[in-house]
């Protein structure tokens, strides 16, 4: 099997947005049996390379089905289906694990605390673990940004997040969800929780039956699926998404609902996955047109898209490998669920909105309008982004917080605390 070197389609036609394919089109859907070929070859103990494919054989990628890839086997298989299976153990563990995606940070924390429980979570014992680490704690595949939560280092501004989740009932309200969109919404308006982090930890819930949804309910693209959507249908794909990066979605759903026509249209033949024979969805189809990207870097470096790399930086030598890989991937026994089997995508636009909870008042005053105003510093967020709220809105929205600090003054009209020099007067969403 070779990438193919040619376009075969003049055109397409999604959402009456017409595209013209590149060769990277074409090559996608080579690569994405190519590299399934090569699991399949590993785990039935054929011998390395796996693939006459230059390309494959000397540089790092993902395999196109998600589940695959070694650090969400390890999860699904040591993380959410060992130990209790109550839902807040279950998303407890699956948010720790989710926050440093890092199967070593896991061990670290698995050996010297015992079993990872909810129930038994003392922060102190966990910070005094990961202070002493001599090894980075977090992934190097994408960014996780921290939350401001007032602590003094990365993991423990996340630990702080991963209270703040549990201590919202996020286990049981995650199990109400009717929609992903819906779940999705929740979870990103969290602190810190950026779209593309948020979309991956959705992910990963849905490994559990914490989350029995289809596979098709739900996608967001990343920055790597983008400019790999740009160089398999070129300049009208870059259009397209200028007016509306939403076009994205649309195109992955094509390529899930087409992938039959187009494997058989370029006489390929993919092994599907498992004993169900799962063709590629959704989360699988945005995760490949990432790593096409990257495989396009050196197959065909003159088609352009979103950025600027031109060169693959993992490298890969097959032969050096000493993980022995089992005749049978582990899949999620929750994908038996047989809420799974049936399509629940909400239409529409996402609502995103960050959530705001009041950490402290901490000053208040008299504007010009003699309207009353408190300073407020938000949970999660940086003193920074403290701002002056009227009394009236407090009154409503956070009445025991605000009747506690005028409780501690003594007197409503005594002497007004100095503000933080920082605060600024300005309007956020709550």
């Amino acid at each position: 099997m070779s990438a193919a070197s040619k376009v075969s389609l003049p055109s397409v036609t999604i959402k009456d947005i017409a595209l013209k394919p590149t060769p990277v089109f074409d090559a996608f859907w080579y690569w994405v049996a190519e590299r399934k070929a090569i699991d399949d070859r590993r785990r039935a103990g054929e011998p390395a390379p796996w693939t006459d494919d230059p390309i494959l054989q000397n540089n790092y990628f993902c395999n196109p089905y998600r589940v695959l890839d070694k650090v969400c086997q390890y999860m699904i298989k040591q993380v959410i289906e060992k130990g209790s299976q109550k839902p807040e153990e279950v998303v407890f563990r699956i948010l720790l694990f989710n926050t440093f995606t890092k199967i070593e940070t896991w061990e670290l924390l698995e050996e010297r605390l015992g079993p990872l429980k909810w129930s038994t979570y003392d922060r102190q014992k966990y910070e005094e673990v990961l202070f002493d680490a001599d090894t980075t704690l977090y992934t190097g595949a994408f960014i996780k940004p921290a939350p401001d939560f007032c602590c003094g280092k990365n993991f423990q501004n996340h630990l702080a997040l991963i209270e703040n989740m549990m201590e919202n009932d996020i286990a049981f309200k995650l199990l109400g969800a009717p929609t992903m969109a819906d779940v999705y919404e929740y979870l990103v308006a969290f602190p810190s929780m950026g779209e593309f982090n948020t979309y991956q930890l959705i992910l990963n819930l849905s490994y559990s039956n914490i989350l029995n949804f289809h596979p098709n309910d739900f996608v967001m693209a990343g920055i790597g699926s983008y400019s790999g959507l740009v160089k398999m249908f070129g300049a009208g794909m870059r259009s397209a998404l200028a007016e509306n990066k939403d076009f994205a979605i649309d195109v992955m759903r094509w390529l899930a609902e087409t992938q039959d026509e187009h494997f058989n249209r370029l006489g390929i033949t993919l092994s599907r996955l498992g004993p169900k024979k799962l063709p590629l969805g959704l989360a699988d189809i945005e995760h490949s047109v990432c790593e096409v990207d990257k495989y396009a870097r050196a197959a065909y470096p003159k088609v352009k898209g979103t950025s600027d790399r031109k060169h693959l930086k993992r490298k890969y030598d097959a032969f050096k490998t000493t993980t022995v890989y089992p005749a049978k991937p582990f899949l999620p026994k929750a994908w038996n669920h047989p809420a799974r089997a049936t399509p629940r995508i909400r239409p529409g636009k996402l609502y995103l909105e960050k959530r705001y909870e009041i950490r402290k008042i901490d000053g208040h005053r008299t504007n010009e309008e003699d309207t009353r105003e408190f300073l407020v510093f938000w949970t999660g967020y940086s003193d920074k982004l403290a701002e002056w709220l009227p009394e009236y809105s407090l009154k409503q929205d956070a009445p025991l917080i605000l009747n506690e600090y005028l409780a501690s003054l003594g007197d409503e009209d005594g002497p007004v605390p100095e503000p933080e020099p920082n605060a600024k007067a300005k309007t956020q969403a709550r």
